[in-house]
């Protein structure tokens, strides 16, 4: 006959490994699609990857070489390292990877124009973007009358008697980031705003060397559909799948990055029986014949991998 303790124990590490196969089911999607996007680079690392486009290829080599490698994990390039700084707050981390965008994107247009970009020293970390022929100061006439256009007029909310408010002032300094349109006041941000142009002192130049490469005007022969919407031939140029692309994968990365880094939740949770909390009286009195219990243990393939375990 079965001895009863062995049944309670039994039956206490079957419904405990019940409870760990349970929470593993049900992990967060992104966490599960995480371990797949590991698997698959592992699986693949002896395959080289062409994309159909030059733009996707050049933008690859960029990501790997300033964003992240996934088949070198322990690599430290410019924007993991930046963003893995910030461990402070998240709010940080989110303004960084969006002043990062904004900043690329003031490197797209001013490529595009076929206008030098701007070096990245020292003034780039002091000013940002800004020309200093901006920062001049106009001299009023001589005999103190200063026209005011319309324009200027509606920039001060339309205020005729005098001069802006302080507030509105204030709101000139503001900065417009991502593709959501938010805004996040100059002040609020400036640290890591300063942070974001020292840390695009070494992810601008890759950046700039990748994009040149792509050529431009060049436009997409055929139908695209990228998030939803889609593209008619010649509606896209090989630039435009660079850009979109880009922000795509520097959020992709972020989040990645803060999965592996800032996410303190533990994977599993799982809440132990002991024998000592169990009351034995809560268990069915029974006491069934060996051949009974491998007949029910035969009819459950989950049983039947938790008899392995516990033997």
């Amino acid at each position: 006959m079965i001895n009863r303790s062995d049944i309670i124990m039994e039956q206490l590490l079957r419904e405990n490994i019940r409870k760990a196969i349970q929470i593993v089911k049900n992990k967060n999607l992104k966490q599960e699609n995480y371990i797949r996007t590991i698997v698959r680079s592992l699986l693949s690392e002896a395959a080289t990857i062409k994309y159909e486009y030059t733009s996707l290829n050049q933008l690859a080599h960029f990501i790997k070489e300033a964003v992240g490698d996934p088949s070198k994990p322990d690599s430290n390039p410019a924007f993991k390292d930046a963003y893995t700084d910030l461990t402070s707050d998240h709010q940080d981390r989110e303004q960084f990877v969006e002043f990062i965008i904004d900043f690329a994107d003031e490197d797209f247009k001013t490529i595009d124009a076929n206008k030098e970009p701007k070096p990245l020293g020292q003034d780039f970390v002091d000013k940002g973007f800004v020309d200093d022929e901006e920062g001049e100061v106009i001299e009023p006439e001589e005999d103190g009358i200063v026209k005011v256009s319309i324009e200027d007029l509606e920039d001060r909310g339309g205020n005729i008697a005098g001069e802006a408010d302080e507030a509105d002032e204030e709101e000139e300094d503001i900065f417009s980031i991502g593709e959501d349109g938010e805004i996040v006041e100059d002040e609020d941000a400036s640290g890591v705003k300063r942070f974001s142009r020292e840390s695009y002192k070494r992810i601008g130049p890759v950046l700039r060397r990748y994009y040149l490469n792509v050529p431009k005007d060049v436009a997409i022969k055929k139908a695209v559909k990228i998030d939803e919407k889609e593209y008619s031939a010649g509606d896209l140029s090989e630039r435009d799948l660079f850009k979109i692309y880009f922000k795509k994968n520097m959020a992709l990365w972020a989040e990645r990055y803060e999965d592996e880094f800032f996410n303190d939740m533990p994977e599993t949770n799982i809440d132990i029986e002991s024998e000592e909390d169990t009351n034995p009286s809560d268990i069915e009195d029974i006491t069934p014949q060996n051949d009974e219990i491998e007949n029910d243990i035969s009819s459950d393939d989950e049983d039947l991998a938790l008899d392995q375990l516990v033997e």
